[in-house]
């Protein structure tokens, strides 16, 4: 969304040391070229509540280190802890056309590396195939950072408030239990690292994101055979618990509700919204399954057991504007055709003052009704890209939908009607920036992002405040530093209700992420219904994956003049990237080099913040900078108009038979 004041557009990371200014496409790589880390800031913010807490509640205040609380505590230091894991290659396989489902009625799916022998808790594959760097702890008054490494040592806040070490706490790596790793970007002995700055927040930095791969008995790198479930890799990307301590003047102290950390896939178009985003799920599961807002959602509206306040008014700015917007976004990292450029581009214009039956929007006509059976019908409806597990394309949450038919009724607010306080506002645009909709298995998070079973459910008596993931207890005690400590954790839709230890968002993800990235550009729609095609359109017509966190075709920047644009291309392109079948076009073709060269692709970033000479690029263009693929000119394979096919399937084709 446009921020205030500015003609920038949310998304994109802020300067180091800053509050609120945004990067410019310079300061994307350092001196080496290499890309920077992106850091997760944690705030904390206090809320008076009398009684049961509501959403959106209270302003809040932010605390930090100086912070005059209204009882008159004032906040000396603050203690974070947060411990981060990788339990991926421990964990099950990802069922690209079952999602969630494939954990329904007890069931699980097999274990990834099963030749690894073992139950999936015996310390035996656990040892072997979890990535644990176990917790760290570090006050902000003393300025301390602290390490997810193999070498450096685990320290909790014990019961007593203080940081204490664990010196016997089972830190494990993939090069404990393998002699020899193919690592091309280097060996994973880190999963990140944590530190505060000046105001005493916490800032979390993932990995340098690379992966490792056993040999085969043959000397070589093990072969990759699939996108999602490769046996023998490993990767880096981690999630956990973060807890906060905060000690006053007066030495006394008190523990905050805790938040959750997700080190994941780089953000290659930061500011290019999902229609659907993670936000818009989590959200719709609150509204329809936690009793978010009685007022929008409850059992006392209409004749049936649930339903949506037909006298609610969804704010336009906040509720209906981000998703006319998201729709017009898709054309910097997509293919689409002119009359959609068009189309979305008046989607997009249209504003609070407009009469929705005199827009382009009128009823509602072409957008898929998440209501009706209508996930295998393309054309016209929208948006046309590719769906959730087991369906052809993807809806909009019935929250978002029923959002828009209020607006279709001219039943809506106007004006500046942001009701969040700042720390709910923060919940928001993180979240907003991750992808929703399609988690085949996701990018940064998968489905089990909409388990309600995860969140602390009784938010409102606790004052906890929604959205917030329930921390396994961890106490650290009984340490052995032969035996794992975690388990292998949550399972989906088995009543495991007792919370989540660090890695059990993570590991519902692709191993290496690297190769999930590399493959999801676009599909028939066929890849997610058994191999079927279900929907109504040709069953070799390519979709679009999730272009909005993986881009597909990109205009260059250097190769804009004038703000003319020139033609797209393959945002993966270059030597290595040649596809015989349209199917896997913008894609490396031997997955082994998408472990070797993700950090080469380049970042989408806003003209108003491309730095290149004295070239001035307009506010409206989203552009690709920093490319290291290829070189601005060089000539690589065009990107087909849509809609385009891929190669038809080989199929036995009888003769047909004349009758005399």
């Amino acid at each position: 969304m446009p921020q205030a004041g500015t003609d920038v557009t949310g998304g994109l990371p802020i300067k180091k040391g800053q509050e609120s200014e945004p990067i410019t496409s310079n300061e994307l790589r350092d001196d080496d070229g290499n890309l920077k880390k992106q850091a997760a800031r944690f705030r904390i913010y206090a809320y008076d509540i009398d009684g049961e807490a509501s959403y959106p509640g209270e302003q809040g205040i932010e605390i930090t280190r100086g912070t005059k609380l209204p009882d008159k505590r004032v906040v000396r230091d603050i203690i974070w802890s947060c411990h981060l894991a990788n339990k991926k290659a421990a964990a099950y396989n990802v069922v690209n056309n079952k999602g969630i489902e494939a954990y329904a009625d007890g069931k699980v799916p097999q274990l990834r590396n099963p030749e690894v022998h073992g139950e999936v808790d015996s310390d035996y594959r656990l040892n072997r195939l979890m990535i644990d760097a176990g917790p760290r702890a570090i006050s902000a008054a003393n300025g301390s950072a602290a390490s997810f490494d193999r070498c450096s040592t685990a320290t909790y806040i014990n019961p007593k408030g203080e940081i204490e070490t664990l010196l016997d706490y089972p830190i494990r790596f993939p090069e404990d239990t393998n002699d020899e790793l193919f690592q091309p970007s280097g060996p994973l002995d880190t999963l990140g690292s944590m530190h505060t700055d000046e105001q005493g927040r916490l800032l979390v930095l993932a990995s340098s994101g690379n992966a490792v791969g056993q040999y085969d008995e043959y000397g070589v790198p093990i072969q990759m055979t699939g996108d999602l479930n490769n046996v023998g890799w490993f990767d880096s990307a981690a999630d956990g618990p973060v807890s906060a301590l905060l000690v006053f003047e007066d030495g006394s102290s008190e523990e905050v509700f805790g938040a959750w950390v997700v080190c994941g896939d780089p953000a290659y178009a930061p500011q290019i919204r999902n229609v659907v985003s993670v936000w818009d799920d989590v959200y719709d599961m609150f509204v329809r399954d936690l009793d978010l807002q009685p007022h929008l959602f409850s059992k006392c509206f209409g004749e049936v057991a649930e339903a949506y306040n037909p006298d609610y008014q969804p704010a336009f700015a906040q509720d209906i504007q981000p998703i006319f917007i998201a729709a017009n976004l898709q054309r910097w990292t997509a293919n689409l055709p002119p009359l959609a450029l068009r189309s979305h581009s008046v989607v997009a214009d249209i504003s609070e003052d407009d009469d929705p039956n005199r827009t382009v929007m009128a009823a509602l006509n072409f957008i898929r009704n998440p209501n009706k059976d209508e996930t295998n019908i393309g054309t016209p409806l929208m948006p046309l890209s590719l769906g959730a597990a087991g369906t052809s394309f993807l809806t909009v949450t019935k929250t978002q939908y029923f959002f828009l038919e209020q607006w279709s009724k001219g039943n809506f607010e106007k004006g500046d009607a942001q009701k969040l306080g700042p720390g709910e506002f923060l919940d928001m645009a993180s979240l907003s920036n991750c992808l929703g909709g399609r988690y085949v298995p996701g990018i940064e998070v998968s489905y089990t992002i909409m388990d309600k079973d995860i969140y602390i459910q009784d938010w409102k008596q606790s004052g906890a405040g929604p959205f917030r993931i329930k921390h396994y207890p961890l106490t650290y005690e009984n340490l052995n530093p032969e035996t794992p400590y975690l388990s292998s954790g949550w399972i989906p839709l088995h009543n495991m209700t007792d919370g989540l230890q660090p890695g059990d968002v993570s590991k519902f993800m692709a191993i290496p992420w690297q190769t999930d990235y590399n493959s999801c550009s676009i599909h028939a729609t066929a890849i997610n219904t058994d191999g079927k095609n279900e929907s109504n359109g040709a069953e070799t017509t390519l979709y679009w994956s999730w272009p909005s966190q993986r881009p597909d075709a990109v205009y260059v920047a250097e190769e804009v003049v004038n703000n003319v644009l020139p033609k797209q291309k393959w945002s993966i392109r270059g030597p290595g990237t040649y596809a015989v079948n349209p199917a896997s076009a913008a894609t490396f073709q031997d997955p082994l080099d998408s472990v070797k060269h993700w950090d080469k692709i380049g970042i989408i970033v806003q003209g108003s913040n491309v730095v290149n000479g004295d070239e001035q690029y307009s506010p409206e263009l989203y552009l690709e900078v920093q490319s290291q693929l290829t070189a601005p000119g060089d000539a690589t394979d065009p990107v087909p108009d849509w809609p385009f096919n891929a190669n038809p399937s080989k199929k036995k084709r009888g003769c047909p038979r004349h009758k005399g």
